[in-house]
């Protein structure tokens, strides 16, 4: 890839790049600034709130928009809320012990990464996003396809798990 094609890539960026950009800064900025307790609370009121939001029936009749980008906008609006509402919650009964984040500062990032690939493969699962917006094979493989939401689903345990030793 040459200058002109990096230049016309970051000048008029695809979906593409704006999606791993955002995951990539989303995973590290976050996991810097929130700590453990935190990001392991993030982490559990994504798996309730994907929970809840999948099988909240009362949601269609709640959205009423006529276009797909605005039932997509106020899904998404309505699962940050459940997330915001429950990791708030979460927050208050979750420990760590002090000292623990210091020396195993690669664990925080690890499970940051994990729960922000979490997240992004929810809007992929959860949300009508197929219709507003359109992905190369990469990222639909990486974070879209049935196989990458199960992974996404089970990494982030796996490295509570590790975290946790």
């Amino acid at each position: 890839m040459n200058f002109e094609q990096l230049s016309a890539v970051l000048g008029n960026p695809s979906w593409d790049v704006i999606v791993i950009f955002a995951f990539v800064a989303v995973g590290f900025f976050y996991g810097i600034s929130a700590g453990k307790t935190r990001l392991i609370s993030f982490l559990f009121s994504l798996y309730v709130s994907g929970f809840l939001f999948e099988h909240f029936n009362y949601l269609d009749k709640l959205i009423r928009s006529g276009t797909v980008l605005g039932t997509f906008l106020s899904r998404v609006f309505v699962f940050f809320i459940i997330v915001l509402a429950l990791n708030a919650l979460f927050v208050r009964f979750i420990e760590v012990h002090p000292g623990s984040s210091e020396k195993n500062w690669w664990h925080i990032l690890l499970v940051s990464f994990l729960s922000s690939g979490l997240l992004f493969s929810y809007l992929f699962h959860l949300f009508p996003i197929h219709g507003v917006f359109t992905f190369s094979p990469v990222v639909q493989t990486f974070f879209a396809s049935d196989a990458a939401f199960f992974w996404w689903l089970t990494l982030p345990l796996a490295a509570l798990f590790l975290a946790r030793k």
